[in-house]
C-alpha cells in the first residue's frame, strides 16, 4: 500500500501520542490535507456505508464489500501469503475518543476485558483453545485499541470451514457476547495498570505533553487510550458494560477476511455468526470533538534528564472537516507528502554537515482521526546547543515556505515515490494476508478508498506529472499558515534555575532567531552511481554442488568464493542479498567496536560519495544493502527487486573496493551515542539492556554495551584498521534468495568479484564464557519511573546440537506460558513476562535461558519467588503431553509460515552453510523434530538446566522515593 495514505499511528495500541519521536518513513508517510475550519461534529456517532459511495475513486476490484440486515458491514479479499492461513479482523468503530469524562481508560480495559471469558468461552480458555489448533497468543491472536478505533485480530491457522467457523464465533463473542465478570475485571486491573507503568518513560511523557499544547481544545488531549488511574481503579463490569452497550454496536463494526479462502465460503460464515446480533437498548451519547485555535502560537518545555537528549520540535496543526476521499483530496495529499519529504531531505543534509548541531532530525506530516492535520521539523541535540540546532530548524522551514523547492528537489522524491508505487505492482501477489487487512481498516477508519496497487501507480503516476515545484510551494505556505505554531524544547536542558521561565526564554529565543535573514537552498550537485568499472576478469567456476532436497545450488569459483542460490516464489521479483566475510565481533579488539564500526560505515557512505550524495544517487531505485557486525562474521545486507541484483552487489563492490571511514560519521556517530547512554542510564528499561547481556555472561567483556568510559575511549582509527583489512582481504560467501535466476546470479557475482583474492584467517581462539551461577545484583537508578525489571536466568548450552537447542526453545516457551498464566492472569502483577533461551554460535558451550518481568518495584519479592516457583516445579514434575502439545502446535505453524519466507532460506539456513554444512540439513528436520518432541525430552532438559543454585538473578529498580 503506498505510504502516502497510510495512517501508520494506528498500527499498535497507543502509538500515536509518540510519533514525534519516530523516524520519517513512518510519518512522512501520513499526509495531509488543506487546513479548513472544523465544524461540529455532535451528529455524527456511527459512520455508515463505504467511503466509495461518496467519491470519484472506485475501490480495488478484488474486494468483495457487503452489509448484513443488523449494520454489520464486511470486506473480503482473496490473498495467497502466507499460504493455508486467514487473517480475520474485527474493526469496532470506537476508542479512547468515544468516552465520558468518567470512562477515560475503560475502551482500552474493555479489549483486554473480552479476552476474559464471553459466552462460548469462559474464563481463562480462550487462550489454551487458540493454542490446541496452532494459534499463539500476541503473534496470532491480539488486539489495539486508539482514538477512535479498536480492532480485534486473528490470524488462522487452516482455511477448512470448521477453523473459519470456530475463528468467526470467537470474533462474534467479542463483538457482543462479553460475559464482564467482576472477579475477571478486579484480576484484570492490575494488568492494566502494569501495562500503564511498563508504557511510562520520559519519551511517552514528552509526547503526552507535547500533544497537548499541538491539539489544544480538542478531545484529544484529554483521552490517552491507556487513560486514568482514577478510573482504572473505580473500574467495575457495570461501567465497563456501559461502554460495551452503546458503542460495541452491529452497525458500528466492520469484519475483515483476507486470505487462501473463496469469497462465498467467507461471506456464509460472516451471515452465520454475524447475522444474529443486535444492539444494545442504550444509545451512544455524540460527543464534541472541539477545536485548534488556529492562528496562534505556543511554547512548550519540559525537563526530563532521563531521555538522554534534548529534542527540539516545531510543530503546526490544524482543524480539518472530515471529507470524502476523492482525486481533488489525493492530489493535496500528495502535495503536502512531497513538500514534507524535501524538508526532510534537506534536514538530512544539515546533519551530515561538518559541525552540525543536530544528532538527527526529521520532517514529517499527517492527518489523525480525520479532524486534525500536522507538519512537524524536530530534531536531537544535546542541552549546549539548543539554541544553534533550533536555528537551524527554523531557518530550513522558512527557507522553503519563502522561497520555495528546486527542480532538482520535486525529482529527487518522485522519483522515490515512482520506485514504490512500481515495487508495490510487482510485489502485489505476495502481499501478507495480516498486512493487507490491517491496512483496509486503516483506511476504512480514514474514510479512504482501497485501491489496488495497479489503480495507486495509475493515479499518482498522473498526479506526480501534473506536480510542479508552484505547488509544492504553495503546500509548505499552506501548512505553516493560518496555523496553530508550537515550538518545543524538552529533554535534558534545564531552564528551572534561569531568572525568566523556560517558556519566556523560549519566546525571546524564538524572536531573535525569526529576525535573522535565511538565504535560498543551495542543495549540491547530484552524483551518479555506480562509478566504478567492474574488474577485466571474471572468476571460473571451480564447482558446481546441488542440494536437491532443499532446492538449493551452490556454485564454487576458483578464488575460492561460495555462491548460495535459492529460487523461491514466496514474494514474487523480491531478492534478498547476503554477503558475509571475516569473524565479526568474534575478532573485535576492542569491547563496543562492533556498535561503532556499524554506525561509522552506516553513516559514511563510499569512497566518491557521501552518505546524502549515495541516497540522492540512488533515488527512484528500491534496492540498498546495509552493513552489519554479527556474533562470527561481518555482513552486507541487500533487499529489493530482482532486477536490482547487480545494483546491490554494486553497492556492495563499491563498499568494500572503495571503503572510506570518513570523521564526521565517527563524530556525529559518538554523538548519538553519548545520547544512547545517557538515555539507557537515565531509565530502568535502558539500564537493563545495558548491563543485561553482560551480567549474564559473567560481565565478559564481549556481550553486550561497554562502560561508558571505555567506549568513549574508541577512535576512528581502530575502526579502519579492524574493518580495513577483512574489507580487502578476507574470504567472500554470497547467498542470494529470491525470485531469481541462478544463471544470472552466478554471472553477476563472477563480474564483481571473480577475480577478487580472498583468504580468512583462522578465529583466534576465545576465552570461555562463564555463568554468574549463584550471583545476585541489584541496580538502582535515578528515575521518575517507579519501576523494576526482574530477570532470573539458567546456564544452558550453545547452538550447535540443533535438537538440544530446538528443545530448549520448546522449554522456554513452556516456562513463559506459565508465568502469564501465574503472574498475569492469577496475579494480575504483570503486563507481558518472557522467557527465552539464547544459545551462542561461538562460545562453545554457553547459553542462557532467561526470565524478564516489568514489575511495581513493591512487587519484586514476590514475583521472584512465584517465578522462581514455578521454575522449580517445572524443574521438579516437568510437563505433561497436553500442555506440551498445546506450546507445540503454535511453534508448528510458525514454522510451515517461516520456511514460506525469503529470510528463513537466506539467514537460518544458507548464510554461512561454508563453515557449518549442518544448516543445509535443517529445513529438512525441523518439522518433525519439533512435532517429535516427547514429554520426557523436556522434562530431562528441564531437571537438567533450571536448577535453583545454578540461578542468577539481576534486578534493575527505581530508587525508593518513599524512604528520601
Amino acid at each position: 500500500m503506498l505510504k502516502i495514505r497510510r495512517r501508520a499511528h494506528k498500527a499498535v495500541s497507543f502509538l500515536f501520542p509518540f510519533f514525534l519521536l519516530f523516524p520519517l518513513i513512518l510519518f512522512a508517510a501520513c499526509t495531509v490535507q488543506a487546513p479548513v475550519k472544523n465544524v461540529s461534529d455532535n451528529g455524527h456517532c456511527i459512520s455508515h456505508g463505504w467511503p466509495q459511495d461518496t467519491s470519484d475513486l472506485s475501490p480495488d476490484p478484488a474486494l468483495v464489500f457487503g452489509s448484513l440486515a443488523n449494520g454489520v458491514r464486511y470486506v473480503i479479499k482473496h490473498n495467497k501469503e502466507p499460504k493455508g492461513r486467514v487473517a480475520l479482523y474485527l474493526d469496532v468503530q470506537a476508542g479512547s475518543l468515544n468516552e465520558t469524562d468518567e470512562q477515560r481508560g475503560l475502551a482500552h480495559y474493555l479489549e483486554h476485558m473480552v479476552f476474559n471469558g464471553t459466552s462460548h468461552f469462559p474464563p481463562g480458555t480462550l487462550i489454551r483453545y487458540f493454542q490446541s489448533i496452532g494459534m499463539s497468543f500476541g503473534a496470532d491472536t491480539n488486539a489495539h485499541t486508539s482514538y477512535d478505533e479498536t480492532v480485534y485480530k486473528l490470524l488462522l491457522p487452516a482455511t477448512d470451514n470448521k477453523t473459519l467457523d470456530e475463528g468467526m464465533l470467537v470474533l462474534a463473542d467479542y463483538a457482543r457476547r462479553a460475559l464482564l465478570l467482576e472477579s475477571e475485571v478486579e484480576k484484570e486491573r492490575g494488568v492494566i495498570l502494569s501495562e500503564k507503568r511498563a508504557r511510562d518513560s520520559a519519551a511517552s511523557r514528552i509526547a503526552k505533553n507535547l500533544l497537548k499544547h499541538e491539539f489544544f481544545g480538542t478531545r484529544v488531549v484529554d483521552r490517552d487510550p491507556i487513560g486514568i488511574e482514577k478510573t482504572l481503579l473505580a473500574a467495575n463490569s457495570k461501567r465497563l458494560r456501559a461502554f460495551y452497550d452503546a458503542w460495541y454496536r452491529p452497525e458500528n463494526m466492520i469484519v475483515v477476511l483476507v486470505g487462501d479462502v473463496g469469497s462465498k465460503q467467507a461471506e456464509k460464515s460472516i451471515a452465520d455468526y454475524f447475522s444474529g446480533l443486535h444492539a444494545a437498548t442504550v444509545r451512544p451519547r455524540c460527543y464534541n470533538f472541539g477545536h485548534i485555535p488556529e492562528k496562534s502560537r505556543d511554547f512548550f518545555y519540559q525537563y526530563e534528564p532521563d531521555l538522554g537528549k534534548t529534542e527540539i520540535t516545531l510543530a503546526a496543526t490544524w482543524n480539518i472537516d472530515p471529507a470524502a476521499d476523492t482525486i481533488g483530496r489525493e492530489k493535496l495529499l500528495l502535495q503536502n507528502y512531497m513538500a514534507a519529504a524535501i524538508v526532510n531531505d534537506r534536514l538530512q543534509h544539515l546533519v551530515n554537515e561538518t559541525g552540525s548541531p543536530l544528532a538527527r532530525a526529521q520532517a514529517y506530516s499527517g492527518t489523525f482521526v480525520r479532524r486534525l492535520g500536522y507538519f512537524v521539523i524536530s530534531g536531537q541535540t544535546t542541552a549546549d546547543k539548543w539554541r544553534p540546532s533550533l536555528t537551524q530548524l527554523e531557518h530550513i522551514l522558512r527557507q522553503t515556505t519563502s522561497y520555495g523547492v528546486t527542480e532538482q528537489e520535486l525529482a529527487r522524491v518522485g522519483k522515490e515515490l515512482q520506485a514504490e508505487l512500481d515495487q508495490a505492482v510487482q510485489t502485489e501477489e505476495s502481499r501478507d494476508s495480516s498486512k493487507l487487512a490491517a491496512e483496509f481498516i486503516r483506511k476504512l477508519n480514514n474514510n479512504e478508498v482501497i485501491l489496488s496497487p495497479d489503480q495507486e501507480k495509475v493515479l499518482y503516476t498522473r498526479l506526480l506529472n501534473e506536480l510542479t515545484v508552484a505547488d509544492i510551494h504553495k503546500a509548505l505556505q499552506r501548512m505553516s499558515t493560518n496555523v496553530r505554531h508550537v515550538v518545543g524544547v524538552a529533554g535534558t536542558l534545564d531552564l528551572r534555575k534561569e531568572e525568566n521561565k523556560p517558556e519566556d526564554i523560549l519566546r525571546r529565543t524564538w524572536v531573535a532567531v525569526t529576525s535573522a535573514p535565511v538565504q535560498r537552498w543551495s542543495g549540491e550537485k547530484v552524483a551518479l552511481f555506480p562509478y566504478l568499472s567492474p574488474p577485466a576478469q571474471q572468476g571460473n567456476i571451480a564447482k558446481i554442488i546441488d542440494h536437491p532436497a532443499i532446492g538449493v545450488t551452490t556454485t564454487v569459483l576458483q578464488n575460492g568464493i561460495r555462491i548460495n542460490v535459492k529460487k523461491t516464489l514466496f514474494k514474487e521479483h523480491e531478492a534478498l542479498l547476503t554477503v558475509n566475510f571475516g569473524h565479526g565481533s568474534a575478532s573485535e579488539p576492542a569491547a563496543g567496536l562492533d556498535k561503532l564500526a556499524e554506525a561509522v560505515v552506516a553513516e559514511s557512505g563510499v569512497g566518491r560519495l557521501t552518505k546524502e550524495q549515495l541516497e540522492t544517487a540512488l533515488a527512484g531505485r528500491n534496492g540498498r544493502v546495509r552493513f552489519s557486525v554479527g556474533p562470527e562474521s561481518f555482513r552486507f545486507s541487500g533487499k529489493g527487486l530482482s532486477s536490482e541484483l547487480e545494483l546491490m552487489l554494486q553497492l556492495v563492490y563499491t563498499s568494500l573496493t572503495d571503503p572510506v571511514f570518513r570523521p564526521v560519521a565517527y563524530t556525529r556517530s559518538m554523538a548519538r551515542f553519548h545520547q544512547t547512554y545517557q538515555a539507557m542510564q537515565g531509565s530502568v528499561d535502558g539500564t537493563y539492556r545495558l548491563v543485561g547481556d553482560r551480567f549474564f555472561a559473567g560481565d565478559n567483556p564481549r556481550y553486550g554495551y561497554p562502560p561508558a568510559r571505555d567506549f568513549f575511549k574508541l577512535t576512528l582509527g581502530q575502526v579502519r584498521s579492524w574493518l580495513g583489512d577483512a574489507f580487502a582481504k578476507d574470504q567472500l560467501e554470497i547467498s542470494v534468495v529470491g525470485d531469481v535466476d541462478l544463471v544470472q546470479v552466478v554471472a553477476l557475482v563472477r563480474k564483481y568479484f571473480g577475480a577478487r583474492k580472498g583468504v580468512t584467517a583462522a578465529a583466534a581462539e576465545r576465552a570461555p564464557v562463564v555463568f554468574p551461577a549463584g550471583r545476585e545484583k541489584t541496580i538502582v537508578v535515578n528515575t521518575a519511573v517507579e519501576k523494576a525489571v526482574l530477570a532470573l536466568g539458567w546456564p544452558t548450552d550453545d547452538f550447535w546440537d540443533i535438537s538440544r537447542t530446538r528443545r530448549l526453545s520448546v522449554l522456554a516457551s513452556l516456562l513463559e506460558d506459565r508465568l502469564r498464566r501465574t503472574i498475569r492472569e492469577e496475579l494480575g502483577a504483570a503486563y507481558s513476562p518472557m522467557a527465552y533461551n539464547v544459545p551462542s554460535r561461538v562460545d562453545r558451550g554457553y547459553g542462557v535461558l532467561r526470565c524478564l518481568v516489568t514489575v511495581d518495584p513493591g512487587k519484586i519479592a514476590l514475583i521472584r519467588e512465584k517465578t522462581q516457583s514455578i521454575a522449580a516445579t517445572l524443574a521438579s514434575r516437568g510437563v505433561e503431553a497436553k500442555e506440551l502439545q498445546r506450546i507445540v502446535a503454535p511453534i508448528l505453524t510458525s514454522i510451515r509460515d517461516l520456511q514460506r519466507t525469503n529470510r528463513y532460506w537466506l539467514e537460518m539456513v544458507l548464510a554461512l552453510s561454508s563453515r557449518h554444512p549442518e544448516q543445509l540439513h535443517w529445513p529438512l528436520t525441523i518439522g518433525k523434530d519439533y512435532a517429535a518432541i516427547t514429554p520426557a525430552q523436556i522434562n530431562s532438559l528441564a531437571a537438567r538446566y533450571l536448577k535453583r543454585e545454578k540461578q542468577a538473578v539481576l534486578i534493575v529498580r527505581s530508587k525508593d522515593r518513599k524512604q528520601e
